[in-house]
């Protein structure tokens, strides 16, 4: 009889042992589910911008230039991309862009991207190379190459680099700035349905020449950006062309 008894005992918790096992695997399964419903999904990496306007930006209030200012965004300054309204485009000064809504320092508003670039500008005075050296990477390695004419420097250098701008309002905003283009000049890029050569309203009388090219083909679409200057014994060109997801930038200057 003790026998049977302590069978059935051994039995018993056995049974209990199993049951309350079982529970326990049943609730991990369902608090796993439960994490993976409730769990927020990462967010990806906000898309930054930077104003490449030398007087600023306007942060306004809504879509349109009437909107009210809220702030100046400052030469420079770094903006995250929040959205992309529908119907904004418009052209300003000859930039065909959009009205995109952007945060600044905890400010939120719309800005014209047109002014906008994703590389961040050059800063005031700051020399090709010191540029190119705080924008460059090791994801990103950005270099400059110079090449002395064969007649020797004295004779005048040729400049390349690889700028990954995203579009030709980009690198052409960049590339004004570290090349020192006029700052009048500022031709319409999105949009363009011939070649068209664009004079420097400030051309000084002793310079012979001094005008942008925009060079474009049958279909609209451009092949390169060159700007000329020359005077008597001097003369320099810069070529803007498009690479695979960048941009070549050819500066040459000779010395007659």
């Amino acid at each position: 009889m003790k026998i049977n008894t302590i069978i059935l005992s051994v039995t018993f918790f056995t049974f209990f042992l199993s049951c309350d096992s079982s529970t326990e695997n049943n609730s991990e399964h369902g608090t796993q589910e439960t994490l993976a419903i409730t769990t927020p999904k990462v967010l990806a990496t906000p898309i930054q911008f930077y104003v490449n306007s030398s007087s600023g930006l306007s942060l306004r209030s809504g879509t349109n230039l009437t909107s009210k200012k809220i702030l100046t965004l400052p030469y420079g300054a770094q903006v995250s991309l929040l959205s992309n309204p529908e119907h904004t485009e418009m052209t300003v000064d000859g930039i065909k862009g959009e009205m995109i809504e952007v945060n600044y320092q905890g400010a939120t508003g719309f800005a014209f991207n047109g002014y906008l670039t994703s590389l961040t500008p050059p800063q005031p005075n700051e020399g090709l190379e010191a540029y190119i050296n705080r924008i460059s990477t090791p994801e990103r390695p950005i270099k400059v190459v110079k090449k002395a004419n064969k007649k020797g420097e004295d004779y005048g250098m040729t400049t390349t680099l690889v700028l990954p701008a995203k579009n030709w309002n980009e690198a052409y905003r960049i590339s004004q700035r570290l090349f020192n283009l006029p700052k009048g000049i500022n031709p319409e890029l999105s949009n363009r349905k011939e070649t068209v050569t664009i004079i420097n309203g400030e051309k000084r009388d002793r310079t012979q020449i001094d005008e942008l090219t925009i060079n474009v083909t049958p279909k609209g679409a451009i092949t390169n950006i060159t700007y000329s200057y020359a005077l008597r014994d001097y003369k320099r060109t810069i070529i803007i062309k498009q690479s695979a997801n960048a941009f070549v930038i050819t500066e040459e200057e000779i010395s007659l």
